[in-house]
């Protein structure tokens, strides 16, 4: 297992990740003192399994919301990407004028 100091491994992390994929753990320090253990996940699908339970259980107590439609099939996005309204200017400068103009 190696060390390594929080300014080394962000310089160099996709050097890091790479040895952590070969199976290589991995100390993260800070100031010579250890912070974190980064290691390799020998069963993702497992622990993936266990983030989309946490997340429907999260859905049906009504912490989470599912994304709508409108997300899942890019209309967000062909919507933002549309052509913008015209704005003439803001209804607060605008009220602030016409407040001036009576005022004089």
């Amino acid at each position: 297992m190696i060390s390594v100091q929080i300014a080394e491994l962000r310089n160099r992390l996709s050097h890091y990740l790479g040895r952590v994929g070969q199976g290589e753990a991995i100390l993260v320090c800070n100031r010579d003192r250890v912070v974190a253990r980064i290691e390799p996940v020998h069963d993702a699908a497992a622990i993936l399994g266990d983030e989309a339970r946490r997340v429907r259980e999260l859905e049906r107590r009504g912490i989470l919301q599912p994304p709508k439609e409108i997300w899942k099939q890019g209309e967000l996005r062909r919507w933002l990407a549309g052509p913008r309204p015209r704005v003439r200017g803001s209804l607060a400068v605008e009220a602030l004028l016409a407040e001036r103009e009576e005022g004089s």
